[in-house]
């Protein structure tokens, strides 16, 4: 084991066994341009400018403190040059996070100002809590302190148990300790990383292998859905625990017509999000056989449900809070093949039902793996994806809701069946710019027969990284609605249109991008959309318009959440209505960043994620200028104190200073190297400070005389 010695900010190596107390580093890593890496340390560079060092020398500091001599922090410490290394390390990484004498939890996006246990605070949604590494990062160590961007002690883990159970979903008995994770069921652990995401496709599933104490070798490159295929054949070579097939539980569907062939492996943890709660039920002996995996099959006994249109086999596990109910999952007889062969029809989901619901014995049945790339599934209907077209617009396919329908291997978007058993359930993509920051682009699919053929229909928005695709599913329709017939959108810096074009023969769409010179007329931002929705009781205008509709769509998305959070909407008292609004200014065809008055009250900028500045007469609400240059979105606007000058800042990285009177640029300040978040004159108009996304504020002489 590789660690750093505190005082020397060097490398010392120690057999596993016989290694000193040390401190490890939980975290969510920055651009590879700031983290420290594995040259970097060795060759006592570290001090580098970027967050890497800020957790380095932190981790030290904190350590010196606790009077522990050695730290451990991943980015650093594995070569990961050496893939031998690297699939070594990550086989060992629960271990190494169990044996530490502490664990420090960096939440480099929660600033100093923030209480743990108020609603809305940056605590709550850190990234921290949605990648999936730092799972077992918050189970496997005894002991975990977390600290927020300035390394300031926001809490021990013991000490917000309450709050982490509210955000991750994980009973307190195994954050604590009180319980062993190992006694939680496969369910439980993999409804735990549900909601998590990772770079890497593959790591979704690799992240996973200590919670479970399996080993297995790291391939990259194989597929996110492959990796996790072998993750679960590794776990039932282990486990008599039927939860593991307890996935995709949903209302009974009672119609198995249209089944198609599956699989009984999980495509992603995604499809245990209902299972949390699932847990094994009968312990005797005779009810413990093996899961047994042979020739692409899974033997396992069950009792089996059967009626006219339907066979459902019941597990030996049920939700915890119910001992009646057990888990059902759908099955079909196999055409050709043996009395006791079955497939898990593909789409269907797992049921809950009373487990007197069938007095059959249990019986040994074999359940074929269809996850393989067969011609039955390349006839069904659905959406061909093509990772080559997408990387030439800059863009990566990061989800698939549901997560089953996306078939990695041959790159296909299958749909799945909603609980009727006939209609077909929408399916959304997500697609991500290589611009850090930047919005997301959601797809939005879906299928209808019309006769003997299918049509397909799509419309394209855009949602902040922030918001979750656990919380647009779940919302879907609603964005479908507002999204409907647009098949454009631009997120400030991709101009996109999505296009479906169909197979000769097939029922099968390809997807293409096209980029567009000039954004769309209007762009449906998801997240914004969820936050009307959540304040829709607000009292509205006679335009049957709302304050908190203009905040939003304004950017304003943050502060609009923390309001209706807190139950700020139920405080408007309806008399104020009249007063609310006094103009309403249109024009952006992106979202407004930041707005802006002149000191003489003349004149109101804003700046929007279409790329430009607009300068507007607060009086008449008339359009004065339109200020285009920056080639990012523009995130900060300020006026001098004189009036004289206007400073906007952008994702360009660049700070424009702009003449107001002539709309005429001034001068164009470059040093920043991310997202300029920030602008503000001194009040002697002398200076103009900048603050950037790359951890910096910048002073400039905005004289453009100087």
């Amino acid at each position: 084991m590789r660690l750093i010695n505190v005082k020397t900010s060097k490398f010392e190596e120690f057999p596993d066994h016989r290694a000193p107390s040390y401190a490890i580093l939980s975290h969510t890593w920055g651009s590879d341009v700031e983290e420290l890496t594995f040259r970097d340390v060795e060759k006592g560079k570290t001090k580098n400018p970027g967050v890497g060092s800020v957790k380095l020398q932190g981790c030290c500091q904190q350590a010196m403190k606790d009077r522990v001599g050695y730290i451990w922090i991943d980015t650093c410490c594995i070569d990961r040059t050496n893939l031998v290394e690297l699939s070594e390390a990550i086989n060992s990484m629960f271990r190494w996070y169990q044996r530490a004498s502490v664990c420090y939890a960096y939440l480099s996006d929660v600033p100093g100002d923030q209480n743990p246990r108020e609603e809305g605070s940056k605590f709550r949604t850190s990234r921290w809590f949605r990648r999936g590494w730092t799972l077992q990062e918050l189970l496997a160590p005894r002991r975990v302190v977390f600290y927020n961007s300035e390394w300031h002690r926001l809490g021990a883990k013991a000490q917000l148990r309450t709050v982490i159970e509210e955000i991750t979903g994980i009973p307190q008995r195994f954050l604590t300790g009180g319980s062993n994770v190992e006694s939680a069921s496969v369910a439980q652990r993999m409804s735990w990383a549900a909601p998590r995401q990772t770079t890497r496709k593959e790591d979704l599933a690799y992240c996973l292998l200590g919670l479970f104490g399996i080993a297995m070798p790291m391939i990259y490159g194989e597929g996110g859905d492959r990796a996790f295929f072998r993750l679960q054949e590794q776990i039932m070579r282990s486990t008599r625990d039927h939860s593991i097939l307890a996935w995709g539980l949903g209302e009974f569907t009672g119609d198995s017509a249209q089944s198609q062939a599956g699989g009984f492996l999980a495509a992603a943890p995604f499809d245990f999000a209902r299972s949390g709660d699932i847990v094994p039920r009968d312990q005797r002996a005779a009810y413990l056989d093996l899961l047994e995996i042979s020739g692409g099959s899974l033997r396992v006994s069950l009792s089996l449900l059967t009626t006219s249109t339907e066979t459902i086999g019941l597990l030996n596990c049920g939700p915890e809070g119910n001992a009646q109910q057990v888990v059902g999952i759908p099955l079909a007889k196999v055409a050709s093949g043996s009395a006791n062969e079955y497939i898990r029809p593909r789409g269907r989901r797992s049921v809950l039902l009373l487990s007197t619901s069938s007095d059959a014995p249990r019986e040994p049945i074999y359940i074929k793996n269809e996850n393989g790339p067969t011609t039955q599934i390349l006839d069904q209907p659905g959406w061909a994806y093509d990772d080559g077209d997408f990387a030439d617009v800059d863009l990566e396919l990061i989800d698939v809701v549901p997560r089953s329908s996306w078939h990695e291997g041959r790159s296909v978007i299958i749909p799945t069946t909603e609980s009727d058993g006939s209609t077909v359930s929408p399916t959304l993509v997500r697609l991500r710019h290589d611009k850090e920051g930047s919005r997301d682009f959601i797809l939005m699919l879906e299928l209808k027969q019309q006769d003997t053929h299918h049509e397909a229909h799509h419309c394209v928005a855009i949602c902040s990284r922030d918001t979750t695709s656990e919380e647009l599913a779940g919302k879907l329709r609603r964005v479908i609605q507002k999204a409907a017939g647009r098949k454009t959108a631009s997120n400030g810096l991709l101009n996109l249109q999505l296009v479906l074009k169909p197979s000769a023969g097939q029922s099968m769409f390809t997807i293409r991008p096209k980029t567009l010179l000039h954004p769309p007329d209007v762009t449906v931002d998801a997240t914004i959309e969820l936050l009307l929705e959540e304040g829709a009781d607000v009292i509205e205008d006679k335009d049957a318009r709302t304050a908190i509709s203009y905040a939003v769509r304004g950017g304003r998305e943050a502060p609009v959440h923390l309001l209706l959070r807190n139950g700020a909407t139920s405080s408007i008292d309806p008399a104020t209505a009249a007063w609310q609004l006094r103009q309403t200014l249109e024009g952006h065809t992106g979202s407004v960043q930041s707005v802006a008055f002149s000191h003489d009250s003349k004149l109101l900028a804003s700046g929007s994620w279409d790329s430009t500045i607009r300068l507007w007469d607060p009086a008449t609400g008339q359009l004065q200028q339109t200020l285009g240059g920056h080639t990012g979105s523009v995130a900060s606007v300020a006026f001098s104190h004189d009036s004289k000058l206007l400073a906007s800042g952008s994702s360009d990285s660049t700070i424009r200073l702009w003449d107001p009177a002539t709309g005429q640029l001034r001068q164009t300040f470059e040093g920043h190297t991310s997202l300029v978040q920030s602008v503000a004159f001194s009040h002697d108009s002398k200076l103009l400070a900048s603050g950037s996304h790359d951890k910096t504020i910048r002073l400039w002489d905005p004289d453009v005389n100087a």
